[in-house]
Order: structure tokens, then C-alpha cells, then sequence
């Protein structure tokens, strides 16, 4: 949870746009804030964390989200508003009701099978969208996905991408990955400078695997290990984990978690209609 110096910050910071309500959280790479805009609006402003703000350049991080925020769809939360104010770089967006993916999956262990098919098939009708605009997420994962009352909503669309391009060194050094360990993909893990959408289907088939098995399919006390994991180790069975799983989604699942780009779902639209039969209920 982010401390009261930085809630006074960004209180004092935008004071003038925003009524901070409350931390509600701190995330890889932003502290979050509930709030309320001048009409009364509730938002969520994400502050970049001071230590990876001091090394990205502010101008192009903001360029670059912005650059995103012209993306409209029902799957994506929009960004409302974005700056650089008294050494703090944020940016807003809606405020959404509903658990994160995460939440329900420490609630539940594991999902139903349509319902999880379904969540992954209305986000990768969000991938198509932002893949057809040239933009990855480069950080799928459960806590970047909410469950609101209208479907599966992404969260954070361009923001790993702007912290990519906009740092410096320190922001590897200092620890800061752009991506998720967990759910990173292998070009991502081997750090290759050509990552485009095909990044976001193995990591999205890495939350589908969580979501029915009740883990991921790599995990270790150890970055490095799981780093290596995605990179050079087959994924389990999935079938060994959960039984109930048709084989056919297991293959799916299996063909996006496939190390060589290459050899994966090639498109978010092939991936979801081979996720497509699996979520009706009874399937």
C-alpha cells in the first residue's frame, strides 16, 4: 500500500483536477488511487512509482500512452487523462467495478471452465483490437484484468510498452522487468527488442492454464528460474492438473504456450475461436 507521503503528494499534486479518496493498492509498476474528478466522477489514478519515474524520460512515456488512449473498445479501459505534475508522472482511468481476475482466483482457486474461456475470448477481443493498431500489452496477467458487470475489461493497455521505450538502463538494472515473470513470454524473458503481439497470446495462455489449474504453469522463489522456465522448459499437462479439461482446450491452451513465436496462435482471432466452443455452459 503506497505510504502517506505519497498520498499528501498527489493530494497536493492534483488537487486542482482531483479529490484523492484513497490508496487502494501498489502494483509492478504504480501506486493506485481512488478518486473523484471535478464532475463528481469516480476515477483511478495510477502514479508511476518514484523510483522507476526517475528513469524514463517523461515526455516520451506520456507520448507514447497517449498514443494508446486512441484506442476504443468495449473490452479496454480508456485513459482519461495523463501528465507529469511535481516530479510525479500518472495517468487515469475509469474507475471499474468488480474483482481483478487475481482477486477471484485467490477466492476461487480455480474457474469454471466457461467462465474462464470466456473472460480469455472477450480479452483477446480486445487484443485484436489493439494488435490491428500496432500496440502489444507486453503485461497480461490476472491483476490486469477486471471482471466488471459488462465482461472482462484490460487494464493498463500501453503502459509496459511506454515504460520499454521511454527508459533508460536503470530501469532493467534496478529491477524494474517490463512484464510479469509468470506470465512472460519467451522472447520477452531472453530480453528480444522485436516483441510484437504474439507476446500477449502465450501470456494470456499462461492465465488461462492458471485460471483452470489453480497455478501457473511455471513458478519459483527465483526470477531468474522462472525466467529460464519460460524460455526453455515445456509447459505441463495441463490434463495431469485438471481432468475435467477437454482435450481440445488443452491443445489450444498448449499451442499458445509454445515457445517458438512461429509456432503459436498467430492472431488473437484464431486463438478465440478455437477458445470459442468452451464457453458455453455444459461444454
Amino acid at each position: 500500500m503506497p505510504g502517506r507521503d505519497l498520498i499528501d503528494r498527489v493530494r497536493k499534486a492534483l488537487g486542482e483536477r482531483y479529490t484523492v479518496v484513497t490508496a487502494v493498492g501498489r502494483g509492478g509498476n504504480a501506486s493506485i488511487f481512488i478518486a473523484t474528478d471535478r464532475t463528481g466522477v469516480q476515477v483511478a489514478i495510477k502514479v508511476l512509482h518514484p523510483e522507476l519515474a526517475v528513469s524514463v524520460a517523461a515526455d516520451r512515456f506520456l507520448r507514447e500512452i497517449r498514443y494508446a488512449s486512441q484506442l476504443h473498445h468495449p473490452h479496454i479501459a480508456p485513459l482519461l487523462d495523463s501528465g507529469e505534475t511535481e516530479y510525479l508522472l500518472w495517468f487515469v482511468m475509469p474507475y471499474l467495478p468488480g474483482d481483478s481476475l487475481r482477486q477471484a482466483l485467490r477466492r476461487e482457486r480455480r474457474l469454471a471452465i466457461p467462465a474462464a474461456t470466456r473472460t480469455a475470448c472477450e480479452v483477446l477481443d480486445a487484443l485484436g483490437h489493439a494488435h490491428a493498431h500496432g500496440i502489444a500489452h507486453r503485461d497480461i496477467k490476472p491483476d490486469n484484468i477486471v471482471l466488471s458487470p459488462q465482461g472482462a475489461v484490460l487494464v493498463d493497455l500501453g503502459i509496459a510498452r511506454a515504460i520499454a521505450t521511454s527508459g533508460d538502463d536503470r530501469v532493467t538494472r534496478s529491477g524494474f522487468v517490463v512484464g510479469t515473470e509468470e506470465y512472460m513470454s519467451p522472447e520477452q524473458a531472453a530480453g528480444a527488442p522485436d516483441v510484437d503481439g504474439r507476446t500477449d497470446l502465450y501470456s494470456l495462455g499462461v492465465v488461462l492454464f492458471e485460471s483452470l489449474a489453480g497455478r501457473p504453469p511455471f513458478s519459483s522463489a527465483s526470477a531468474a528460474a522462472v525466467l529460464d522456465m519460460q524460455q526453455h522448459h515445456p509447459a505441463p499437462d495441463l490434463r495431469r492438473l485438471r481432468g475435467d479439461v477437454p482435450k481440445p482446450l488443452a491443445a489450444a491452451i498448449a499451442r499458445a504456450l509454445t515457445k517458438a513465436r512461429e509456432e503459436r496462435w498467430q492472431t488473437a482471432a484464431e486463438m478465440r475461436e478455437a477458445l470459442l466452443p468452451f464457453t458455453a455452459a455444459g461444454s
